[in-house]
């Protein structure tokens, strides 16, 4: 069994704040593919993952057949999407004013590769978008770049099992001792789907009291008290 920690981060509103590009460039795509203009404005984003976004605005437009509604069927779809989205969004995280990264971030992910504990992602962004995002807001170097992403799982429960699965690699891992750090209610239950612990931001669309509501093990405004986020995911 590990004796460290896994410390797993959300992308979206937890690390950065992209200023718009995940979704218009998202947008951008679903058009450039589909003829469909604000093709995702019937689809709720926060806290879900890049699959199940694109899978409800294919089903809201009829885009959907029985040969696509499952798993298997939907990947290629799914590739398409993505190979048509990658190139936009780069292209739109140099477009838009405003992204950052969020307070306390870059302060903690130095300190936090140097302890005894294991960093990943649990994002429900396609990977190569994560990394994408990361690196034009200079948050890669400390932070390794394997995880649970958007293109592994529909459900974000199943991507932090995922997530976990690849960083603790062939050790077998206390699930007390994984920390969730997120932004959503969403985040929480998929800590809570995998007997993880939950350390929630409100740099999202949840307040601290909703996200203590949800079931959230801590919840801060943000993640800008390096020392008290450090004792909270490295202490016991």
């Amino acid at each position: 069994m590990v004796r460290d920690k896994i410390v797993l981060f959300d992308v979206d509103n937890t690390l950065l704040y992209s200023g718009g590009a995940g979704s218009l460039a998202m947008r951008r795509a679903f058009e450039s593919l589909h003829g469909i203009a604000d093709g995702f404005r019937r689809v709720e984003f926060s806290g879900r993952t890049d699959w199940a976004i694109l899978r409800d605005a294919m089903r809201v437009h009829g885009l959907l057949d029985s040969a696509l509604d499952g798993a298997d069927g939907f990947r290629p779809a799914m590739a398409r999407f993505t190979a048509a989205y990658l190139p936009l969004l780069e292209a739109a995280l140099q477009e838009v004013d405003g992204g950052r990264a969020m307070p306390g971030v870059a302060e903690l992910l130095a300190p936090l590769s140097g302890r005894d504990a294991r960093s990943g992602l649990a994002t429900g962004n396609f990977r190569q978008a994560a990394l994408l995002k990361l690196r034009h807001f200079g948050l890669d170097a400390h932070l390794p770049h394997e995880g649970g992403f958007g293109d592994d799982a529909e459900d974000r429960g199943e991507l932090v099992a995922i997530a976990i699965e690849r960083v603790a690699g062939d050790e077998r891992v206390d699930p007390r001792s994984v920390w969730v750090i997120g932004d959503t209610p969403l985040d929480i239950a998929a800590a809570q789907a995998n007997g993880a612990r939950s350390l929630a931001v409100a740099t999202g669309p949840c307040s601290v009291e909703a996200l203590l509501d949800a079931g959230a093990d801590v919840a801060v405004e943000d993640l800008s008290d390096t020392p008290a986020v450090l004792a909270t995911l490295l202490g016991d």
